[in-house]
Order: C-alpha cells, then sequence, then structure tokens
C-alpha cells in the first residue's frame, strides 16, 4: 500500500544554498501561555531563525497566537528569550510554530547559538555581546542589468584594441630586428675605396710644374707628368771630402757648395687614371708631400675595411658583404679576399672585391660596409 501526497501549489523548490533558515537541534525547552495553556513547559526539537518545533501531547489550533519563552542554558548562565509564536501545524505530538515579531537582537542571538551549536563551539556570555555588534544580515543580491553598446562605443572599442594591437606589434618588431642586428650583423669601424695605386710625392723641397693638362684625368705610360726642380744638396762629413774638396778648382768648389740646381722629369708608369688628393697647382712644394695617384685601368677599385680586434671571431661567420659608397644610393656586393693586421690602430683590415666594378670617381670615398654573419655553430656529420 502507498500514499501519494499533494503539494500545494504555490510550494517551490530551493536548493541548500538558498535556503533562508537552517534548522538546528539544541538542547532547550519553552514555556507557552495563552489560548488555555498557562505555564506549559516542552521540549524543543528544532529552532531556526524562522520558527521551532516542540513536543507538545495537548493539541492547540491552527493560527492561534501563544507567548513563549525560550530557555537556554549556557554554562553557568540560564538565558531565556521571550518571544511570540503563532502555531502552523501539529501531526501528533509535533508541533510547528513561527516566531511572530522577533526584533533584531534576539535573532543576532538565535544566530548565534545555533552556530555555536553546530560548529561544536561552547557559547560564553562574552561571545553573545560581541555578536550583537556584528552585521549578520544577508545584503540583497546584485542584479546584472544587460546593456548594449552603441555603434559608436563598438567603434572606440575597436580602435583601442587596434590601437593596443599596433604599438603591441611594432614593440615585438623593434625586438625582432635589434636581435638580429646583435647576432647576425656586423658592421666595419671604417671603410674606404682603394686600389693598387702609384704614389708620386715631392723627393725635395722645391718648384714644380704640372706638365698635364688642366682637364686631363687619364695618361698613357711614359708620358711626362711633372716636372720638379730641387738644389742639390753637399755635405763635408769626413777629412777625405775636404781633401778632395781642395783638389778642385774654384769654379767648381763654387758650384758644389752653391747647391746646383738640378730638373727632374716625373713619367707615368702605366696605362692610369689620375687623382689628386690636393688641389693641381703650380709651386713649391714640401718633401713627401703627395702629388698624384695613378690607378692602373686594368685593375679594379676595391675596399678597405677595418675591423676591431674583438670582433674577429664574426669573421669566420660571415656569408654576405655588402657596401654603400657615400653619396651613391647603389648596394655592392662583394667577398673578401684578403686581410692584413694593423698593430698600432689594433685593427683587422679586410680587403674587399666588389662583385659590380666600382666607378673610378670613388677612389678615396668613405664606404659603409655591412657584413651579414650566418650561425655560430658548426655543423660537423
Amino acid at each position: 500500500m502507498s500514499s501519494t501526497t499533494v503539494l500545494p501549489v504555490n510550494v517551490v523548490h530551493e536548493a541548500i544554498d538558498e535556503r533562508q533558515f537552517v534548522r538546528a537541534k539544541i538542547p532547550a525547552r519553552i514555556t507557552l501561555d495563552g489560548h488555555g495553556l498557562k505555564g506549559v513547559e516542552c521540549e524543543i526539537l528544532d529552532i531556526s531563525l524562522g520558527g521551532i518545533g516542540l513536543s507538545l501531547e495537548q493539541p492547540l489550533k491552527l493560527g492561534s497566537l501563544l507567548h513563549g519563552s525560550i530557555k537556554l542554558k549556557l554554562n553557568t548562565v540560564d538565558l531565556h528569550i521571550d518571544t511570540k509564536l503563532k502555531i502552523v501545524s501539529q501531526r501528533g505530538h509535533e508541533v510547528g510554530a513561527e516566531f511572530v515579531e522577533l526584533d533584531r537582537q534576539k535573532r543576532d542571538i538565535l544566530r548565534y547559538i545555533i552556530s555555536a551549536y553546530m560548529s561544536g563551539d561552547i557559547a560564553d556570555i562574552n561571545g553573545l555581546f560581541n555578536v550583537m555588534q556584528r552585521e549578520n544580515y544577508i545584503k540583497e543580491r546584485k542584479t546584472k542589468h544587460a546593456s548594449s553598446r552603441t555603434p559608436t562605443e563598438r567603434l572606440k572599442a575597436a580602435l583601442g584594441s587596434m590601437l593596443f594591437l599596433g604599438a603591441g606589434l611594432a614593440a615585438l618588431s623593434l625586438i625582432v630586428y635589434k636581435s638580429y642586428l646583435l647576432f647576425f650583423h656586423m658592421t666595419a669601424a671604417q671603410a674606404v675605396v682603394s686600389a693598387e695605386a702609384y704614389v708620386l710625392s715631392m723627393p725635395e723641397n722645391g718648384n714644380l710644374t704640372y706638365l698635364i693638362g688642366p682637364e686631363q684625368t687619364s695618361v698613357s705610360t711614359g708620358q711626362p707628368l711633372a716636372s720638379v726642380s730641387t738644389q742639390l744638396a753637399s755635405s763635408l762629413t769626413s777629412p777625405s771630402d775636404i781633401a778632395a774638396l781642395a783638389n778642385l778648382s774654384e769654379q767648381d768648389a763654387a758650384a758644389l757648395l752653391g747647391r746646383v740646381t738640378v730638373e727632374t722629369v716625373i713619367a707615368s708608369p702605366c696605362d692610369c687614371s689620375l687623382y689628386f688628393p690636393r688641389p693641381r697647382m703650380d709651386g713649391f712644394a714640401y718633401k713627401q708631400e703627395q702629388l698624384m695617384h695613378l690607378l692602373p685601368q686594368e685593375q679594379p677599385l676595391h675596399v678597405k675595411a677595418s675591423v676591431p680586434f674583438d670582433r674577429m671571431d664574426k669573421i669566420e661567420r660571415v656569408r654576405a658583404v655588402e657596401m654603400r659608397v657615400l653619396g651613391s644610393d647603389d648596394i655592392y656586393a662583394g667577398e673578401i679576399v684578403g686581410s692584413r693586421v694593423d698593430d698600432q690602430r689594433q685593427m683587422v683590415e679586410l680587403t674587399i672585391k666588389p662583385e659590380q666594378e666600382l666607378p673610378r670617381s670613388a677612389y678615396q670615398l668613405p664606404t659603409a660596409v655591412d657584413f651579414k654573419l650566418g650561425l655560430p655553430l658548426r655543423w660537423t656529420f
């Protein structure tokens, strides 16, 4: 035999975490007055902030109001809580009553007592005074209201996202570029376009006269370039020199001691292009002063680049060379064909041969040289 209980329409299911009042069983009694009851004391079966469950054999009228005094024994202190009760149910000796007009202070006391008994703590009178000062009421739940953005707000948000994305990508690109320059790129400390040139210098202090035209840029083999007029210098450094001077005639001795003027003509050793390190002017010139550079026409120009000693380990990793001559936008590729050590400057001087021939006008011009480096590891199989 089975029975079916039909719930009222207004009864709803409530999850445990959503329940308003928690029931607890605590050792307490209550004294009831009203509606035929006078000082009737009975046991409390369970208690919550909403009401209590009683054990009473006497039938009661549902909806009736009674005065009750709850008696709780806390260690050596008896605590009495006066309240009004409304009878809401009775099944046999089990009676359900609801608190009516239970003030805030009494609710705080009941809440503390219920929590203390459920957690196993021992309640004392000091704990009661402390708990009454707390804010123990549940605040109203926040309601999240749905809101839709306007097209202008959406556009601003998209532009802001794109701006931050662009800034992040720019920073990342800069980091990658700097890392590439650090590990796979090296520049020469200084570089200049050079050649296997003949350098003509003044042999002695004297007068210089150029024998080529003012606009001439190239010469052939054996062509006169310049005439140098210097005096023959003599010196007497030993007794034999003085004895030899005594045997000369007066005319020859005067010519010897008077520094006879000597005329010298300098001719071109090759079919060369001309380069003048200083403006070409006839007149007096000093000893060892450079007059002109002769560039053999059959030999192409190359680049001399200097690299500090502390970068010598990177020279072996060079995989490509790029050069750009000052005043030109053209990029020339090249390869390293020679090297030497310059002890005075603590440099390694590299000779770089360009794949494309450089113009003669680029001679002695500064050049930017970039070395592309490979991986530092050597793979062996």
